[in-house]
């Protein structure tokens, strides 16, 4: 079968220190170190499979796959991620990180909820012109943002309570994390483990 050519999630974290003046000028706080377990996904064997369930709700464009299976990702798979996470502004389509897929379902696994559980997609990737205009009109939004190079989402799952998918998110030490009440969804991306202030939008 064909894998999708994107970085490992374990060479993403080992590289994730390349970002960090980056992410702390973007967003602040110290780093932690980023630790190599995988406790929050199934086994790495030929068994397993990884799902996610993905919905835009403006459009109720939908996506179901099992991006993981027989020991690696699935292009296939991943590109129907990357379509649904597309700039919505633009059109544009850019490759999705698979670490972030890993991060979403690991925190529907720790929730002790099914892989079938919904998780909706308020932002996945922005192309640069898109992040730009957003930060002249959003102060939360970052300059540098990991949306521009696949590695972020904002996210609510239905299922959750907002601030509580951002403490287990948090909890999970595979990125940054935070909680947006304003709009009520969290932002999860595959940079170094971090969390921020963020402002009130409403």
């Amino acid at each position: 079968m064909t894998t999708f050519p994107f970085p490992s999630p374990g060479r993403l974290a080992r590289t994730a220190g390349a970002c960090l003046l980056l992410a702390l000028a973007a967003c602040g706080g110290a780093p932690k170190p980023f630790p190599p377990s995988d406790s929050d996904l199934p086994p790495a064997n030929t068994a397993a499979i990884r799902r996610v369930v993905l919905v835009h709700p403006p459009s109720k464009e939908k996506v179901d796959v099992v991006y993981w299976h027989d020991g690696a990702y699935d292009a296939h798979a991943m590109a129907e991620v990357a379509r649904i996470m597309r700039d919505r502004r633009t059109g544009e389509i850019h490759e999705i990180d698979p670490a972030l897929m890993d991060f979403i379902s690991g925190v529907i696994l720790r929730s002790s909820l099914p892989a079938s559980t919904q998780v909706d997609i308020l932002s996945g990737y922005r192309s640069p012109e898109t992040n730009a205009a957003l930060v002249k009109v959003n102060r939360n939004a970052a300059r540098e943002s990991f949306h521009m190079q696949g590695r972020a989402a904002d996210i609510r799952i239905p299922a959750l309570k907002g601030d509580a998918i951002t403490e287990i998110a948090k909890t999970m030490q595979r990125g940054g994390a935070a909680f947006y009440d304003g709009s009520g969804h969290t932002h999860v991306d595959t940079g170094p483990v971090r969390t921020w202030a963020t402002y009130s939008t409403r």
